[in-house]
């Protein structure tokens, strides 16, 4: 297997170069008539992707709105990122995804995956990944040489862990496991050579299971607990505004997290050191909880984004030359180029529908009986459809 996995990661960039369209600096395929994949952005033999990667749920293209379901074979392979959030919309991550980036050090996954595939992180930096619910099978290799991975925080449903997925994982330290019988783990070669391994399971009856499996209960290898004692830290929610409408969480390096959104909702759960939230137009409130998969802390602190203090680069102009920014017959009217200026319109939960440098346009497809945030530069509008 691991012979194998190392031949399909030389291979990554040899790929063709081709995909349907770009957008936001992403190459995206498109595989249906409401998704797209993003996809691998090679040039010569070099996937030239870079630096911190946050995936949007939607773009826009030729007309129409496409929700962002699927990341591709090898999409990120071999690039220089650093950073990857994925959102929620994302139900599939291809084979390799990123595979080979050695300077990928963290990861949020999408909450709604099942299946973590081949190769998927293999060779990367990362430190530490909550799987979140509802994940039943570690693929092969899926963590293969991850010599920096520290923590694994394993979710309840997960059943099977596949052959070689957390080969030559030396620096192993805690492996966190919320499922109360021990999945089943394929192959010789998971966690060979570690010793001293904290595993951390639920209760008593899961510690019984554990001991009694001929791996997890490996006193070699596993030093087994339960969760009783364990005490969960808090962010440290350093807050920065970023150039690009997006601000940055510090959340810490010794703890997962679950993110909820201004509503309650459960955004994300990461062992992320950032995570990356839209800058808001109007000041918004998410809180934070310390999680570990097996208990949450019972203290949520908030976080509250606010809007950058800007000056309009438009005040100094007269009326007649400022942009025109209007909804007129379902479309969104913007009169205007403001040399390269950008155009980005977005929902009052900062979900991005479109975004284009400025020109005389109509912006038609967008969802009806919607209000939408329109920003030319630092001109904001609010339109209702």
């Amino acid at each position: 297997m691991i012979k194998r996995l190392l031949i399909a990661i030389a291979l990554i960039p040899m790929m063709a170069n081709a995909w349907d369209f770009t957008s936001g600096g992403f190459c995206y395929d498109i595989i249906s008539d409401e998704e797209v994949a993003v996809a691998p952005a090679i040039e010569g033999i070099a996937n030239v992707y870079e630096g911190t990667v946050i995936i949007p749920e939607e773009v826009y293209f030729d007309g129409k709105n496409y929700r962002v379901s699927t990341i591709a074979d090898a999409a990120f392979a071999g690039s220089a990122i650093t950073q990857v959030q994925l959102p929620n919309t994302i139900f599939d991550i291809g084979e390799y995804a990123f595979a080979g980036c050695d300077k990928l050090t963290s990861i949020t996954l999408p909450l709604y995956i099942n299946y973590l595939p081949t190769g998927m992180l293999a060779g990367t930096a990362v430190k530490g990944i909550a799987i979140p619910e509802g994940v039943e099978t570690i693929g092969e290799g899926a963590f293969y040489e991850c010599v920096n991975l520290r923590t694994v925080y394993l979710p309840s449903t997960l059943l099977t862990i596949e052959d070689g997925a957390f080969e030559d994982c030396f620096n192993l330290f805690e492996v966190y496991s919320a499922a109360q019988m021990p999945p089943e783990v394929k192959g010789e070669t998971n966690f060979l050579a570690l010793s001293g391994v904290d595993l951390v399971l639920e209760n008593g009856h899961a510690l019984k299971e554990y001991s009694a499996d001929t791996l997890w209960g490996n006193t070699d290898i596993f030093s087994l607990w339960t969760n009783d004692d364990i005490l969960l830290d808090r962010p440290s929610l350093e807050i920065e505004t970023l150039d690009n409408g997006i601000s940055r969480v510090a959340l810490g390096n010794n703890i997962a997290f679950s993110i909820y959104g201004p509503d309650g909702y459960l955004m994300a759960v990461t062992a992320a050191d950032d995570y990356f939230l839209p800058t808001p137009l109007v000041a918004t409130d998410y809180a934070i909880a310390a999680t570990n998969l097996i208990t949450e802390s019972e203290d949520v602190w908030p976080c509250r984004l606010t809007p950058p203090v800007t000056t309009g680069i438009y005040d100094e102009l007269p009326w007649w030359e400022q942009p025109t920014i209007i909804a007129n017959g379902g479309s969104i009217y913007v009169n205007g180029d403001r040399n390269g200026t950008w155009t980005s319109i977005c929902d009052i939960y900062g979900r991005i529908y479109y975004r284009h440098p400025t020109m005389e346009c109509f912006i038609d497809n967008l969802p009806a009986g919607r209000v939408y945030v329109v920003i030319v530069g630092n001109q904001v509008v609010k339109v209702a459809l």
